[in-house]
């Protein structure tokens, strides 16, 4: 009697084929938590510049120094803001110079004489009305110089460059991020809608991964927080932009659907 085995032979991607989908989706969690925390990361830079820029921003002042034999000192201030490169911040007149001499060396108060407040000059302070690039410094101070019973302009070039490379960045941080974002939002809306309409039970399925994406994003961010308090780390990042890191981490996930 012939016995013939009728069982199929065996195949080792039966076996491997469950344990690399998850395998898989085990990847994909851990990227999209890494994806997030480094979100996080590149975020808190963007507000560490911001805030260095904005600290720059007070210092960013040019003083004019107006003659001491100067009949009158509005009129020279009326002159400089006419000109529309800069904003008159602030007025110090001689006397007010002297005073604060005096607060700072009281013995020249001993030693002054009654015609020694008219030796002390005074300045007003003025801010740029636009970015103050290396041409437009230029331009401000060969304006400024050009008006009557003005001696002599004081400022910091240094402050003035670094500002500039700070808000180049953070302008280059936002058109990467707008160009960024619609790119993601279309793909996120084409996948979304091309995956529920291929079957009725996608959507169910849809609202399951989104929030198996969401707890994954959640995870990386409450990593990369923890590690940072743990390191004594300073996050600068505004907490709701930080927060929104996690829904679109979770978009992402489904835009990268296996």
């Amino acid at each position: 009697m012939l016995i013939v085995d009728c069982k199929l032979p065996f195949k080792e991607s039966d076996v491997s084929a469950p344990a690399l989908k998850v395998f898989s989706k085990f990847v994909k969690f851990t990227a999209l938590a890494v994806f997030c925390a480094f979100g996080v990361l590149i975020a808190n830079h963007y507000y560490y510049i911001d805030s260095y820029a904005k600290k720059l921003s007070s210092e960013l002042d040019i003083t004019v120094f107006i003659s001491k034999n100067c009949p009158d000192d509005a009129k020279v201030c009326s002159a400089i803001d006419a000109l529309g490169f800069v904003t008159i911040d602030k007025y110090v007149g001689s006397k007010d110079v002297y005073s604060k001499a005096i607060e700072k060396n009281p013995f020249l108060k001993d030693i002054s004489v009654p015609g020694d407040m008219n030796s002390f000059q005074s300045y007003v302070k003025v801010v740029p009305k636009q970015l103050p690039t290396d041409d437009y410094l230029v331009a401000t101070r060969y304006a400024i110089a050009k008006v009557p019973d003005v001696s002599e302009i004081v400022f910091d070039p240094s402050h003035f460059k670094e500002y500039v490379e700070a808000k180049d960045t953070l302008e280059f941080y936002r058109t990467f991020g707008l160009v960024f974002f619609a790119v993601f939002f279309v793909l996120f809306i084409v996948q979304s809608a091309l995956f529920i309409v291929e079957k009725e039970e996608n959507g169910r399925k849809f609202i399951t991964n989104f929030l198996v994406y969401l707890a994954s994003a959640a995870v990386g961010f409450a990593g990369v927080w923890t590690a940072c308090v743990f390191t004594q780390y300073p996050l600068l990042i505004d907490q709701t932009a930080a927060f929104f890191l996690i829904p679109l981490t979770a978009a992402l996930g489904i835009i990268l659907k296996d």
